[in-house]
């Protein structure tokens, strides 16, 4: 429930958040390692569906701690929405991906879709 309510403050009232929102169309699986917790986001094109446990059929998997999961939230959004890789949030998030304290399932496969779920998720 905490995701749902933290996409639903981030899209309210931001019409670029709102805009991927509508047009999102993915299942994500993301899994807290730390404290043994998932839950599927199931992004129907302007409706979110939160389930507990990783449903199948996930186009993506972020698997992570809860302080990573945080940092995600963080993470900023620059130019032509593409996320902010080069400041403090976004290194940290690199050198979790580098060192495997961050592993995401089907990014290569699908980093329009990570972009756009990065957006619709991110705070900033």
């Amino acid at each position: 429930m905490m995701l749902g309510g933290l996409i639903q403050a981030n899209v309210a009232g931001r019409p670029e958040k709102r805009q991927d929102f509508d047009t999102l169309k993915a299942r994500v699986g993301i899994q807290v390692l730390d404290i043994d917790e998932a839950v599927t986001l199931d992004f129907r094109g302007g409706l979110l569906r939160v389930s507990n446990g990783l449903k199948r059929d996930r186009r993506l998997t972020i698997r992570t701690d809860a302080d990573t999961v945080m940092m995600l939230s963080n993470l900023a959004i620059g130019p032509f929405g593409m996320p902010v890789y080069f400041d403090g949030v976004g290194r940290g998030i690199v050198r979790k991906l580098v060192t495997g304290g961050l592993k995401i399932d089907g990014m290569l496969t699908n980093i329009p879709t990570l972009n756009q779920v990065t957006r619709v998720f991110s705070v900033r």
